[in-house]
């Protein structure tokens, strides 16, 4: 099919008119296995929880950022590991704290202990100027917390440019100046065909699909954790540093 290169979210505005949003900031945390994105918001959950974990011990009162994030769904987690969260988003109409973009979020150099960046640089139109962006504004030795998809629908949020893969998120940090401390995909083949059997039922169904979706999360997690390939993969994620 051809894209309308004048307009290329023509299609996505026309197929979302008038529908409002069902998500909540709790879905990021506590994903009902009835929900038809259930697979990714709960392979993103887990693995941003263990990469957190894994990022070394600070002083009560080190600044978390959560950039492209209004209310920060993880806050829990970073507040209960010592950090003292703040977020950043377009405006400050809605409750961020700050307003500026990935790539220019208007912070002091050095200033931020840890940035937080999840299903964000997607919808950023240079994710690369964004990376040496949060390396400024990190302290050295701070890290940096990055999700992507790497299979996931075109969604402009207000635009949708990329997907990355295994090389591709790894390659970000390192061409920014940033020390690799673990790299994960999100689920894998299976989980993968599950959440796009889940998009297409959703298109149908909508919310009367819960007991489809339930079946479908239950049988295509069990197959993902049988028969690992994670060369396909819903998300990449990867957590890293800036050296001291």
């Amino acid at each position: 099919m051809r894209i309308d290169h004048a307009d290329p979210r023509r299609n996505f505005v026309a197929a979302h008119a008038g529908k409002a949003s069902r998500h909540a900031v709790a879905d990021r945390v506590d994903p009902s296995p009835w929900q038809y994105d259930y697979p990714v918001l709960r392979a993103l959950r887990d693995d941003v929880e263990g990469l957190l974990r894994l990022a070394p011990a600070r002083a009560s009162g080190a600044m978390a950022l959560d950039v492209g994030s209004l209310r920060s769904p993880y806050k829990a987690i970073l507040t209960s590991l010592g950090y003292d969260v703040r977020t950043l988003d377009l405006t400050t109409d809605d409750g961020a704290d700050f307003a500026g973009t990935a790539e220019a979020t208007g912070r002091p150099d050095a200033s931020v202990d840890l940035v937080l960046c999840t299903q964000v640089l997607e919808h950023v139109r240079t994710p690369w100027v964004a990376m040496r962006e949060f390396h400024r504004i990190l302290r050295p030795g701070g890290q940096l917390l990055i999700t992507i998809p790497h299979v996931w629908f075109y969604h402009p949020h207000p635009g949708d440019y990329w997907r990355v893969t295994q090389e591709g998120i790894v390659a970000l940090c390192d061409d920014a100046g940033f020390r690799v401390l673990e790299a994960r995909t999100q689920g894998g083949a299976m989980l993968c065909f599950g959440q796009v059997v889940n998009f297409l039922a959703y298109g149908v169904l909508g919310a009367a699909g819960a007991p489809l979706y339930r079946a479908s999360n239950a049988v295509f997690g069990a197959m993902d954790r049988l028969v690992p390939n994670e060369l396909f993969a819903l998300n990449m994620a990867c957590l890293a540093e800036r050296p001291a």
